[in-house]
């Protein structure tokens, strides 16, 4: 069935997963009913069920092996993100389906990361539907895949709701000490080394940002001696409101787009040079927020036609001696309007999932290693053949080591010396204490 479907529909998330929870149940439903689920025909559908999740046509098109793992990640960000409309009552159901196209995957690491970045995403831009469901499938990847596996994911977690218990020690700290906040501030406190998000290069925050955020920096370093905070802006954002406009609107806004548009409280026009020299902001980042503003006509620049407005610097008609000012005459439809345009790594990419399948090689070749490691201690010496099968056999239920990655990790062993070639018997290994 899979196979017969229209190529681009097969690719998207919901046609693929739910294809294949479709197929399942209706062969599932011939061996119960026609067979009482006896153990050789429950063992022939799961053999089956294996073959055609983790190779079909679209797998082979995508010339991944890990295809169905990746999509699979991506059906449960539709299934748990805000704006599903999905019945609440319905999706438990849903819940239980994943489980069971999960539980035939080979490649359940690449899930793994997939589907930590997506749920790193719902958590930060508060679009996870509910908790309670996010909660319910990370304690049943648990309960199949062991606690290390899901680990990661329910420190996300935990931090979220520290988070919101600090925030409010900030504020009471603020009205013992008297202090003033300028404007409605909340923050997330994330664990380095739970999420999969990058610092990323520095500029130069408005004043009005710049006094709060060390304000709780030092609130922060006194409760928590010797701890150092990064600011991930790329993913943070905030409200303005219009002074000078008729009626007053609200701008939903990246912290990218409100340094550049703070600028405005001090200067009544810039060039785009200036611009870029007293945000310190990237050039490439920079160019991306100015479009993306002078297309919203939030701000104008003599010359420029906000209507056809290319993103491409080159072909966009700006110049570095271009001058920006306010658009007084602003106007929108709605009082509340959403200028946010994600840049960098905060952007959404669907397509493009390099960098994960990257970071899946090199995570595997040190769980490999480690695994090599282990059985070499407990054996002292084995063969290459049995070694290979064991470490096969160890990590099945992760994903399907390869055997030329095993062997380039044996290698990588041997040069560190953690094992030795037998000097009689160049096939067998020695562990090295």
């Amino acid at each position: 069935m899979i196979n017969c479907k229209n190529a681009t529909k097969a690719k998207d998330p919901k046609t693929y997963i739910e294809t294949i929870i479709e197929v399942y149940m209706r062969f599932f439903k011939i061996v119960k009913e026609a067979f009482d689920c006896e153990p050789g025909y429950i063992t022939a559908l799961d053999t089956a069920c294996s073959k055609f999740i983790n190779d079909n046509a679209v797998v082979r098109d995508a010339q991944k092996s890990t295809k169905s793992s990746e999509l699979l990640a991506r059906y449960c960000d539709l299934i748990l993100r805000k704006g599903n409309k999905i019945e609440q009552n319905d999706i438990d159901e849903k819940i239980n389906q994943i489980m069971i196209v999960f539980n035939y995957l080979q490649d359940k690491d690449v899930f793994q990361k997939f589907y930590g970045r997506l749920l790193a995403k719902r958590l930060v831009e508060q679009l996870s539907a509910s908790d309670d469901y996010e909660e319910s499938l990370i304690s049943k990847l648990k309960a199949t895949c062991g606690f290390e596996y899901a680990s990661k994911l329910q420190r996300m977690f935990q931090d979220i709701r520290l988070s919101t218990s600090l925030l409010k020690e900030y504020e009471a700290d603020c009205k013992d000490h008297h202090s003033i906040k300028i404007f409605d501030f909340s923050v997330m406190v994330l664990t380095s080394n739970s999420w999969p998000f990058t610092v990323p290069s520095t500029f130069n925050l408005p004043i009005e940002l710049k006094s709060t955020l060390n304000d709780f920096e030092v609130f922060y370093l006194k409760k928590f001696n010797g701890r150092q905070l990064k600011c991930l802006l790329q993913y943070s954002k905030g409200e303005l409101q219009t002074l000078y406009t008729k009626p007053k609107y609200i701008l939903q806004v990246s912290t990218y787009q409100m340094t550049v548009l703070l600028l405005f409280n001090e200067f009544k026009n810039m060039t785009f040079q200036k611009m870029l020299d007293t945000t310190q902001i990237d050039p490439e980042s920079f160019t991306q927020i100015l479009v993306s503003l002078l297309k919203s006509k939030v701000l104008t620049s003599a010359g420029i036609n906000a209507d056809t407005l290319n993103e491409n610097l080159n072909e966009s008609g700006i110049t570095m001696n271009s001058i920006i000012e306010v658009n007084q005459n602003f106007h929108s439809n709605k009082i509340k309007t959403n200028l946010i345009k994600p840049i960098g790594s905060a952007a959404p990419n669907p397509i493009d999932s390099k960098p994960i399948y990257a970071s899946v090689i090199e995570d595997r070749k040190i769980v490999i290693q480690a695994a090599v490691v282990r059985i070499m201690k407990a054996r002292q010496q084995l063969k290459h053949t049995l070694l290979v099968q064991e470490v096969i056999q160890q990590l099945n239920s992760r994903f399907k080591p390869e055997i030329p990655m095993i062997k380039q990790c044996i290698d990588l062993l041997l040069e560190k010396e953690y094992l030795e070639r037998d000097s009689n018997e160049r096939d067998v290994f020695r562990y090295l204490a």
